[in-house]
């Protein structure tokens, strides 16, 4: 369909929500349903899906998506950009057209690999973060997901604090009647070690093994396949731990309403979107203090200080030991998930388009 003249043509990369089960891939679809049931009428937004990856399998097929990424970044997206006649380009994770004359906006997910490089693969590093900073640079506007990520990129990629955009993501708000809680905690991700799902699970077995038996203990529910350290968390479940593999949306979100308490003691998160999940269902979070997670968890959320082992466990058994704290804390958390919506996250981004578009706001 042709834009109306004088409409401009915003293009977003579509390319990383084709992996459907990855959190990028759920703020892509998101943002794009949100702007389909609110069109912003100055413009015209297209989404492009760009080649398909090929299936993770070793290190060649890892080579072989660099170079994918490489070729359509250089040449793929600016031409998809020149045939459309887009008047703005938008990546909405990190990495934007390296080449070509269609203005730009990015918006920068998290910055886990420049902040932690040894738990990335050298090659993916090194090319991350070049695609990323020289985004960034050409990127009229850069937007980041929370303030913590704002601070990230003004100091790591030295973008000026007047070209960065703070939009945060959003979460479905929950029509369905209070459940019942019942007693275990839920994670969420993949087993790396930035996720820290490990020390979790030693840290609960040590709450597992010393608590009180009343009230009832709390088994460790695990929604999360895959990660380097997948197979040492097989070798790690106890008896009071259950890991339940990848698991769909629907059944995700009635976890998230039964469970007495969510936890993500991440080393590191750019936003956290399970966080304002679990808090839109009611389930009281309770995560670590560093990088975004306590200004997504808002007033509501139980911060963890001592990330060390014994006492992330002493934290479980004092925050398990009082559950009518944990049920009013829960309820308290939808006031601070609804103020995270995607129709939300949809405007913010509109917002800065225009901006970069010189348009009025």
């Amino acid at each position: 369909m042709t834009p109306p003249p004088g409409k401009p043509v915003v293009l977003v990369d579509g390319r990383l929500a084709r992996k459907r089960r990855t959190g990028i891939a759920r703020v892509i679809n998101e943002t794009r349903t949100a702007l389909l049931m609110d069109p912003p009428a100055d413009m015209e937004v297209v989404f492009t899906e760009g080649p398909p990856a090929l299936p993770r399998k070793n290190k060649l097929t890892s080579v072989g998506n660099l170079i994918i990424d490489m070729l359509w970044l250089t040449v793929g997206l600016p031409a998809t950009a020149k045939r459309k006649k887009a008047a703005l380009i938008h990546a909405p994770m990190n990495w934007g057209a390296l080449r070509g004359d269609t203005p730009m906006t990015v918006m920068i997910q998290d910055l886990a690999f420049e902040r932690m490089p040894d738990q990335y693969p050298g090659g993916f590093r090194r090319w991350a973060s070049f695609v990323g900073k020289r985004t960034a640079k050409r990127a009229r506007l850069v937007m980041t997901t929370t303030e913590a990520g704002a601070r990230d990129v003004e100091h790591i990629y030295r973008v000026p604090r007047n070209r960065i955009r703070v939009v945060n993501l959003g979460t479905d708000p929950d029509h369905q009647p209070e459940r019942e809680r019942e007693p275990f905690i839920l994670a969420v991700g993949e087993f790396e070690p930035r996720k820290r799902v490990l020390d979790l699970m030693k840290a609960h077995e040590k709450y597992f093994a010393s608590a009180p038996g009343y009230p009832p203990l709390c088994r460790l529910v695990i929604a999360g396949a895959g990660g380097s350290q997948h197979d040492e968390a097989l070798r790690l479940q106890g008896p009071g731990c259950d890991m339940l593999g990848f698991v769909p949306d629907e059944d995700l979100a009635e976890l998230y309403r039964r469970a007495t308490l969510f936890a993500s003691l991440s080393a590191y998160e750019g936003f956290g979107l399970p966080i304002a999940e679990a808090m839109a269902r009611g389930c009281p979070v309770m995560v670590a203090d560093n990088s975004s997670q306590a200004e997504v968890g808002g007033d509501t959320a139980i911060l963890v200080h001592d990330d060390s082992i014994d006492g992330m466990a002493r934290q479980l058994t004092e925050v398990l030991a009082d559950r009518d704290a944990l049920l009013a804390r829960g309820q308290q958390s939808r006031a601070r998930a609804a103020e995270l919506s995607w129709s939300a996250t949809a405007r913010g981004t509109t917002d800065a388009w225009r901006e970069a578009l010189g348009l009025p706001r």
